[in-house]
């Protein structure tokens, strides 16, 4: 039961029927971020709905940095945990980069699989978590009403040395993903405050 997500266990607190089956908690540690967003993409299906190159619009080229007018590969998938459609994600990558791999590689592995056999070395990322409502566009690809409520986050990549390798804009449905994020309490100058934990 708990492998099909209708039970929670908790050492020393004892075992939960889940109201709603969700997909599988995802921590957001710092540490273990990258290998936990790869560890989804592996558990889970894509369809890749769109994969273009084009112009970088002025907002990607500013997130991504990208001096000149240059080219960005924009990739469109629906991932989906046990046939069930969960996310809506929108990628641009340099096309320097989007060139060693197509729609064929989008839908059998992860982004920063991909980016990583791609020669690029990950390093770091900055992540924006927001609420937005289901558009006419993205409602009927994850099966949901339009003008429902959605998970935003917006995430750009860099290698290590800190320059941007992926913008990506992820609406997630909150009945079927969680977003977990584990904070402690530090010192810093005599106050308390909540930090994350690395």
């Amino acid at each position: 039961l708990e492998t099909e997500g209708l039970i929670s266990r908790q050492r020393g607190r004892g075992t939960f029927a889940l109201m709603e089956r969700r997909a599988e908690n995802r921590r957001a540690e710092l540490s273990g971020l990258f290998a936990n967003l790869i560890t989804l993409g592996l558990k889970t299906t894509v369809k890749v709905i769109d994969l273009e190159v084009l112009p970088a619009p002025a907002d990607v080229a500013e997130a991504l940095q990208l001096g000149a007018p240059k080219e960005v590969q924009k990739a469109l998938r629906v991932r989906s945990y046990r046939g069930e459609p969960f996310s809506h994600l929108t990628t641009f990558v340099p096309q320097e980069i989007g060139r060693y791999f197509g729609r064929k590689e989008l839908s059998a592995k992860p982004m920063l699989a991909l980016l990583e056999e791609a020669g690029v070395k990950i390093g770091t990322a900055t992540q924006w978590i927001g609420a937005k409502l289901a558009d006419a566009v993205v409602a009927p690809l994850l099966g949901i009403e339009l003008g429902s409520p959605l998970l935003s986050v917006t995430r750009v990549v860099r290698d290590i040395h800190r320059q941007p390798v992926q913008l990506l804009r992820g609406l997630y449905r909150p009945d079927r993903y969680q977003y977990e994020m584990q904070l402690s309490r530090a010192k810093d100058d005599g106050t308390r405050i909540w930090v994350s934990e690395t």
